[in-house]
């Protein structure tokens, strides 16, 4: 599903990534870790066609810098940082569910399983939500994407535990037999969840672990 071919970037005399090499099959669950710098957002905004890199990113077969539109149409992010948009939440979400062809409905159903009172906050302003509910509502959007593969960077940073357990009960349903990528500076949180981990440092691949998959993450993990 996944195939990243001797990537490389720098920025200036640093370089982030050193000649990575992945391939992700169909229906795994990967988590990225690793220590700040080691390269893990870098990897994940190369695969999302973020970042011009050397060598190859390609998603089912498509070559990302290519076709970003085929390639990335099979892709639902969550990111670490939420964009400052002025717009109303409720032109963010119809925008959304109009261009990934998702109900309305969906939506406001997930949103309410993890804790996000989204019907009465479409008037509000995006920008002005808090940390934790522009992190929600994202996830939110994510979710309820009809795609192959789910990146998630730092997916839940600003979450309480009750969201955080929502959020992986919700993943490990609705994205049961698709990809999902994982980076969290909760190693124990994502790495509980998934069959393998990959280990960068200093934009190299250090450690590639594969492990059985746990059927449901344990209620410990977000204590």
């Amino acid at each position: 599903m996944i195939e990243i071919d001797h990537v490389s970037k720098s920025f200036g005399r640093i370089k982030v990534l050193d000649g990575v090499c992945l391939r992700i099959a169909a229906g795994e669950r990967v988590a990225f870790v690793g220590a700040n710098g080691s390269g893990k957002t870098t990897l994940l905004r190369a695969l999302l066609g973020l970042l011009r890199v050397e060598g190859g990113v390609r998603v089912a077969g498509i070559e990302v810098s290519r076709d970003p539109r085929q390639a990335l149409a099979r892709l639902a992010y969550v990111p670490q940082l939420s964009p400052p948009l002025d717009a109303p939440v409720g032109e963010v979400v119809r925008a959304y569910a109009a261009l990934r062809a998702v109900p309305l409905s969906d939506m406001l159903a997930c949103a309410e399983r993890l804790g996000l009172p989204l019907a009465e906050l479409l008037g509000s302003r995006f920008r002005d939500l808090s940390g934790g509910m522009r992190q929600k509502l994202l996830a939110v959007m994510a979710l309820c994407t009809h795609a192959d593969v789910l990146v998630c960077d730092e997916p839940t940073a600003n979450l309480d535990a009750r969201a955080r357990r929502a959020f992986f009960e919700e993943i490990a349903v609705r994205w049961a037999d698709k990809v999902i990528l994982l980076c969290s500076h909760r190693a124990e949180e994502v790495t509980g969840f998934v069959e393998r981990v990959v280990e960068l440092r200093d934009g190299r691949v250090v450690s590639d672990e594969r492990r059985r998959r746990p059927v449901q993450p344990t209620r410990s993990l977000f204590q």
